[in-house]
């Protein structure tokens, strides 16, 4: 009996399937999707990947999104993109149909093509909610033809456009520092003492690395550098450890339910929660908790 074809996975952003993906292509690195979509507000949300967002409609679209008490609006045209980095976002809307392509690309990944040729002591892609760059466009455009037919090339010609695609956005939407000769500078433990209380007061609440920076009296820039050469870690994979490991420590306790402990550790939704959870810790919050 030929095998039943398995059923296209559900978008974690749109709750619906995408008209064109590759991801039964398991392309390393990189996956494109396709979706239309009517008008839409969403919530407050969190991807893994990096995400690039190619408007392909041919009429214009508003859309607006929110980040903390600043509002961004623009009109995105057919070739406009958007680039957000890994992260959590606030909420997002739009007022009209939309013929989207998104681009996601692995962070680790792209860090790493950066520092091959470079010794950094920084890296970090820059959001832009709306940005013209025919190149970004081009190879997103090629990326979704190949996820619909067979190239010649096969997996190198997916390789090519997927390099291209990771130095065109470190050349021109990355902002990363070179490694100086000698150790630098650490932040003083009373800061990162008032990080940690800060997070304990905030849990509920989005955590911004401006936020984070204003406690250190540091522009966003030295923050984060300095951040990392005294942790080890950058500020959000270490608000995601701080928030996993307050998570492992309710679940034990076993007096509130997943979507609670989701909710009160400033998740965007049990599904994220449970998501980053499972990354950290290898198995659900609720087989954690059962366990």
């Amino acid at each position: 009996m030929p095998e039943t074809p398995k059923p296209t996975p559900q978008s974690e952003l749109y709750g619906r399937p995408a008209l064109q993906t590759s991801a039964a292509l398991a392309w390393p690195g990189v996956q494109v999707e396709r979706f239309q979509l009517g008008a839409m507000a969403l919530p407050a949300h969190f991807h893994a990947r990096h995400l690039l967002i190619i408007h392909q409609g041919s009429q214009p679209v508003g859309s607006s999104r929110r980040s903390g008490t600043r509002l961004e609006a623009d009109q995105f045209h057919n070739g406009d993109a958007g680039l957000y980095p890994a992260g959590e976002y606030g909420a997002l809307a739009w007022d009209g149909p939309a013929d989207v392509l998104h681009v996601h690309l692995d962070a680790p990944q792209l860090e790493a093509r950066a520092r091959q040729g470079l010794d950094l002591s920084y890296f970090a892609l820059r959001d832009q909610f709306r940005v013209q760059d025919g190149l970004l466009t081009q190879l997103g455009r090629q990326l979704l033809a190949a996820a619909g037919c067979e190239h010649a090339l096969g997996q190198l010609y997916i390789e090519s456009l997927s390099t291209a695609l990771s130095y065109h956005l470190i050349e021109h939407y990355a902002t990363y520092e070179r490694r100086a000769a000698g150790a630098g500078a650490r932040l003083p433990a009373p800061v990162l003492a008032r990080i940690d209380a800060y997070l304990e007061a905030s849990a509920e609440h989005p955590i911004t690395l401006e936020a984070l920076a204003d406690l250190a009296n540091l522009s966003v820039f030295h923050f984060a550098r300095r951040f990392k050469q005294t942790t080890g870690c950058s500020p959000y994979q270490y608000v995601i450890r701080w928030r996993i490991e307050r998570a492992r420590q309710l679940l034990r306790a076993g007096q509130l339910p997943v979507a609670a402990i989701s909710d009160a550790l400033g998740f965007a939704s049990p599904a994220h929660f449970a998501v980053a959870f499972k990354r950290v810790v290898g198995q659900s919050p609720r087989d954690f908790q059962r366990a």
